[in-house]
């Protein structure tokens, strides 16, 4: 499993690794935990990459990245 960050003010798709500092142990305000909110969201989604492409494809002009924090 890895945690997707869908951030819709810097059009930014980060992936994390489960035990990531950054992932939010609850909602942040504008930002949903396996919903969307105003800001985007948090999921938690299979490693493979067809769940990837799930959320590029929804997101196609987001920049895609990986957390320096947990790689």
């Amino acid at each position: 499993m890895i945690w997707m960050n869908i951030d819709k003010p810097t059009k930014t798709i980060t992936t994390h690794k489960p035990n990531c500092n950054y992932i939010p142990k609850k909602e942040p305000k504008h930002k949903g935990i396996e919903r969307e909110l105003r800001d985007g969201g948090w999921f938690a989604i299979g490693s493979d990459e067809y769940d990837r492409q799930f959320f590029y494809n929804i997101y196609p002009e987001f920049k895609r990245k990986t957390c320096n924090s947990c790689k």
